[in-house]
């Protein structure tokens, strides 16, 4: 082992020794390997990135400066070293092991948008901000932060939503969605270029509040969920076979308007609470995940419409997000504390992390697009997280803005969206 000392400005009479070493095993950091390093106790995460780029340049002419997070053990580094020992209970006389983990950019604040009442869906595609409220109103955004359109069919809340299809050029023309509302209906509705909106089908047969829809990959497939606790598959392609012409009700106007009224294909009942979170299986096209308030994590087989696999929580879920390329679940429930579980595990437990941080209850959780590892979630505290599941104990970053509740979050196209009880769309760019 080679030994080396470091000095820093200060004087300090107490140090620690520290090796550094790389998240990517096949591309070690030039001058760290095997190199222990004498450090004061004072060491904080700036002063340890300055020692590892440092050591970098010493051997490597052509090194440039990186920024990175430094995790000891499944925590990353927030305060001087000698905190974090203290806190942590490591022995001073031992070489604590720092890995380097490719640092994240700060978010950076965009746009803070008003809508009409509280936001409770967010979406981002590469032309247009989505949002939709309580007051049942879709409000559409360009990237720029000008609102583009404000619809209203119900007035009803609408309370879970999905993206069919995204624009096709630079405007709203060609965004189709799927809204569930509070009073039990599903619309699906396209927008044209200059701001209309048509109604394509009212999918009919939840009784009660729905709290989530999900379109599958190729766009032909619906699953619902809500308060009746039951999930519905709906057939989303032009079939005859599932459409029928409803009784109006009085207060209902087609407004010449030629949409079908069609009803599930398939209803599942493996649950005995609200099913408020259903996500699809990136990895077999025909299973999708369903989370409630009954404390449960179910996966289901919908071309055979039974149950695959149950994971039970000790908390009523209120959203779950899977990772389009590992499968791994980010969960959150009715509690401060994100989890992760690894539904295909075989070791005993599906719960693999909890993450701690929040203050309140966890409102939404999203994956990142920009690795496996990272997540954000929105809370009652007022505060979107991010964090990286390698460290269980502390936030990568704290995102703030809102007065009040968050109620959802959204993350794309290199931005991050919150909505929340203080009618406010924030976006940060990332």
């Amino acid at each position: 082992i080679v030994q080396e000392r470091f000095t820093m400005t200060e004087d300090e009479s107490r140090h620690v020794q520290v090796s550094f070493y790389s998240a990517s095993s096949d591309k070690p950091i030039p001058g760290t390997e095997d190199a222990v390093i004498d450090v004061p106790v004072s060491a904080d995460h700036e002063k340890l990135n300055n020692l590892v780029n440092t050591l970098a340049t010493a051997a490597d002419d052509e090194w440039k400066q990186r920024r990175y997070e430094l995790l000891i053990g499944t925590t990353f580094l927030r305060c001087p070293l000698s905190e974090f020992i203290l806190e942590n209970h490591l022995d001073f006389e031992r070489v604590v092991q720092i890995q380097c983990v490719d640092g994240y950019d700060p978010p950076e604040p965009q746009h803070s948008l008003n809508g009409p009442d509280w936001i409770s869906s967010v979406h981002v595609t590469p032309s247009i901000y989505v949002s939709t409220g309580f007051d049942g109103s879709v409000t559409v955004w360009d990237r720029k932060g000008a609102k583009l359109s404000q619809h209203t069919r119900e007035e009803s809340a609408i309370k879970g939503a999905c993206i069919i299809t995204a624009p096709k050029g630079t405007g709203m023309g060609g965004l189709s969605m799927a809204t569930g509302l509070e009073n039990g209906s599903i619309w699906v509705q396209e927008w044209s270029a200059d701001g209309g909106v048509k109604a394509v089908a009212a999918l009919r047969g939840h009784s009660r509040s729905v709290e989530a829809v999900r379109v599958g990959v190729d766009g032909s497939r619906l699953i619902s969920g809500g308060f009746d606790a039951h999930i519905k598959v709906w057939n989303l392609a032009a079939d005859a076979s599932d459409v029928y012409d409803a009784p109006k009700a009085k207060s209902e106007k087609r407004l010449k308007e030629d949409y079908v009224t069609k009803t599930p294909m398939v209803t599942l009942g493996g649950h005995s609470d609200a099913v408020v979170a259903l996500e699809w299986s990136p990895l077999q096209k025909e299973r999708a995940f369903s989370a409630s308030w009954d404390h449960s994590l179910l996966q289901w087989d919908l071309e055979l419409a039974g149950e695959v696999s149950r994971i039970r929580a000790q908390r009523g879920f209120t959203s779950i997000a899977v990772h389009t390329t590992t499968g791994l679940i980010i969960g959150g429930l009715t509690d401060a504390v994100p989890r992760l579980y690894d539904s295909k595990s075989s070791e005993g437990s599906f719960l693999k992390q909890s993450f701690i941080g929040h203050k309140g209850w966890v409102t939404c959780v999203k994956w990142t697009e920009k690795d496996e590892h990272s997540f954000i979630s929105s809370s009652f505290d007022g505060t979107v997280k991010m964090w990286d599941i390698r460290s269980s104990k502390t936030p990568v970053f704290d995102i703030s803005g809102h007065d009040d509740r968050v109620l959802c979050c959204g993350v794309g196209e290199g931005a991050i969206l919150s909505g929340g009880v203080d009618n406010k769309v924030n976006i940060f760019s990332f």
